[in-house]
C-alpha cells in the first residue's frame, strides 16, 4: 500500500527529474537538467526551465490515460474495450461503468492530476519567493503559465471526482492530511480565479521558440468551458466572443484562404502544430528520448494481427486497445460525412490478405508509431463555435461548423431533422461527429444533464457519472469520503 509520505517523495522525485529548457527552434519539452532543489532556481535561466515543465504536465493530462481519455472518452457511448488485456481487468471496468475504487487506471489518473498540481504549486511558490530580479511582466506571464495548468488539472478532476482536495501553495507531508474534500463550488472558483489571472497576464500571441505556449485566447477558451458546465452562459458568451472577436482563429487550419474538408484533415496530419483552428494544444514532440504522444498505441487494436493501414512496418505490434471507436459512434455520422474516414475506420487488412473487424481512429496518426509527436488540441475553434451556437441558440455557428466540411445545414433539405429536430439536439450530434475520439463527449453529456438517458441503453447497472475517490488515498488519510455507488 502507498503511504502518503511515500506517495510526496515519488510526486518530488519527479519534479526534480523533468525540468525542462527551450530550444531555439521551438519549445522544448524534455529534461536538459537534474539539479536538486535547493541549487535550481539561482538565476533566472533555471526558472524559466523549471517554469517549461508545467507543458509536460499538460502532456501528461491529455495523454492516453489521463482523465480527459478515461472519463471524457472511455466512461462515454464513443469509446470502448473490445479485447481486456491479460491480468486484472483495468480497462473495461470503465467502459462498462462497473468501476471499483481500487481501479489502477483512475489511480493512476488522479496521481497524474495532483502531481501537475504539486509542481505549479512549487513553480508558483519559487517565483513568488525568489530574489532573481524578473522583470514584472515576464514574472506574470510564467506565474499565469503555472496557474493555466493548475487550472486545467483541477478542471479535470472536478467534473470527473466531484469534490476534491484543493492545495493551492506548496505543503509538506504533515500538511496534506488536513486537506480534505472541497465543494466543487469552491474548486470552481479558484479554477476561475486562476484562469482570470492567466487571462489578464498572459500575451495575445507567441513567435519563435515560444510558439505552442499558452495564450490569454487559450485561458479564455477554459473559461467559456468552465462557465457553461456550470450553467453560466452568460460569462461563457462573453469568453467565447472574446475568443471569436479577436480574429486570430478560424475554420481555415491550413491558411491556403479557403475553408474546406482539407482544413479538417489538416489538423489531425502528425507535422500540424499551433494552426489557426487551435486555441489550446498540449505540445510532444516525436523522436525517441522526447516527450512523445502515447495515443496512437494506446488506441490502436489489441491484436497480434494488426497492421496499420499507414505503415509498412511489419515490427509495429497490437496496440493497447483502449477506447475503440463504438459502433454507435460510425452510426451517427450521416452518409457523405467526410469527417467519418479518420475518424472511425473499421479494421485492417492482416498480412495473409484476411480483413478484421477491429475499429480504430486515425486522427492520432504519426508514422513515427513508438516515438509519436503528434499534438493533442485541447480546444479547437470548431468547439468554440458550437459552444456560441449553444449558449446564443444561433444556428449559423453550428451551420458554419457543417458547411466546413460540405454538410448540409441545420434545417436545410437533406438535413436529418427526424433525427435531430432541435438545436440543442443537432448540436450535441454535431460536437459527437466533429470532436470524435477527442474526449469531449461524456463530459459534454454530464454537463447537458443527458448522460442517463443516453448511456443507460448500453449497460448493465448503473450510469456511473462520477469516477471513485481512489481507495489508497482513503486508505492513508481516512478523512477523505467516497462518492456515492462506491
Amino acid at each position: 500500500m502507498k503511504s502518503m509520505k511515500s506517495m510526496k517523495y515519488l510526486i518530488i522525485a519527479s519534479f526534480l527529474f523533468s525540468m525542462n529548457g527551450c530550444s531555439e527552434d521551438n519549445l522544448d519539452l524534455y529534461p536538459l537538467t537534474t539539479l536538486s532543489e535547493g541549487t535550481y532556481y539561482k538565476t533566472l535561466p533555471q526558472i524559466e526551465s523549471a517554469v517549461d515543465d508545467v507543458y509536460r504536465q499538460m502532456g501528461r493530462l491529455y495523454s492516453a490515460y489521463g482523465i480527459p481519455s478515461l472519463y471524457g472518452l472511455l466512461l462515454s457511448d464513443d469509446g470502448g474495450v473490445v479485447a481486456q488485456l491479460p491480468g486484472t481487468p483495468v480497462d473495461q471496468p470503465i467502459d462498462r461503468h462497473e468501476i471499483t475504487a481500487d481501479n489502477s487506471r483512475v489511480e493512476s489518473a488522479w496521481d497524474v492530476a495532483y502531481n501537475a498540481i504539486f509542481v505549479c504549486n512549487n513553480i508558483i511558490s519559487q517565483i513568488e519567493t525568489t530574489e532573481v530580479e524578473i522583470e514584472e511582466s515576464h514574472k506574470k506571464r510564467m506565474l499565469a503559465e503555472a496557474k493555466l495548468v493548475r487550472a486545467l488539472a483541477y478542471f479535470n478532476l472536478v467534473r470527473a471526482f466531484g469534490s476534491v482536495p484543493l492545495v493551492t501553495q506548496k505543503i509538506s507531508t504533515e500538511e496534506a492530511y488536513d486537506y480534505l474534500r472541497e465543494s466543487p463550488d469552491k474548486v470552481y472558483e479558484q479554477i476561475i480565479n486562476d484562469l482570470t489571472t492567466a487571462k489578464n497576464d498572459l500575451p495575445e500571441s507567441h513567435s519563435g521558440g515560444d510558439v505552442g505556449r499558452v495564450t490569454k485566447y487559450g485561458a479564455a477558451a477554459v473559461l467559456a468551458k468552465v462557465h457553461l458546465t456550470i450553467k453560466n452562459k452568460q460569462a461563457a458568451k462573453g469568453e467565447l466572443e472574446f475568443v471569436i472577436n479577436s480574429g486570430q482563429f478560424s475554420l481555415d487550419a491550413n491558411n491556403d484562404g479557403s475553408v474546406n474538408i482539407n482544413d479538417y484533415l489538416y489538423l489531425f496530419d502528425p507535422e500540424t502544430k499551433n494552426s489557426k483552428s487551435s486555441i489550446l494544444e498540449a505540445q510532444y514532440k516525436s523522436g525517441p528520448n522526447e516527450a512523445n504522444s502515447d495515443h496512437q498505441i494506446a488506441f490502436s487494436p489489441f491484436s497480434d494481427t494488426f497492421v496499420h493501414p499507414l505503415i509498412d512496418d511489419e515490427s509495429i505490434g497490437r496496440g493497447a486497445g483502449i477506447n475503440t471507436p463504438t459502433d454507435d459512434l460510425a452510426l451517427e455520422f450521416e452518409e457523405g460525412d467526410p469527417r467519418k474516414g479518420i475518424s472511425v475506420v473499421p479494421g485492417f487488412e492482416t498480412p495473409s490478405g484476411s480483413f478484421v473487424e477491429y475499429p480504430f481512429t486515425l486522427k492520432y496518426f504519426d508514422p513515427n508509431w513508438f516515438n509519436a509527436g503528434q499534438n493533442f488540441e485541447i480546444i479547437r475553434y470548431a468547439d468554440i463555435l458550437l459552444m456560441y451556437a449553444e449558449v446564443t441558440g444561433e444556428k449559423e455557428y453550428l451551420n458554419m461548423v457543417r458547411e466546413r466540411v460540405g454538410m448540409p445545414a441545420f434545417e436545410s433539405a437533406g438535413y436529418p431533422s427526424d433525427l435531430y429536430p432541435t438545436l440543442e439536439l443537432a448540436i450535441e450530434h454535431e460536437r459527437r461527429v466533429e470532436l470524435a475520439m477527442e474526449m469531449h463527449r461524456y463530459f459534454d453529456l454530464v454537463r447537458t444533464d443527458r448522460a442517463v438517458e443516453v448511456m443507460q441503453p448500453r449497460i448493465l447497472g448503473d450510469v456511473k457519472t462520477l469516477f471513485p475517490i481512489p481507495q489508497y488515498a482513503i486508505d492513508v488519510n481516512p478523512g477523505l469520503t467516497q462518492n456515492p455507488g462506491y
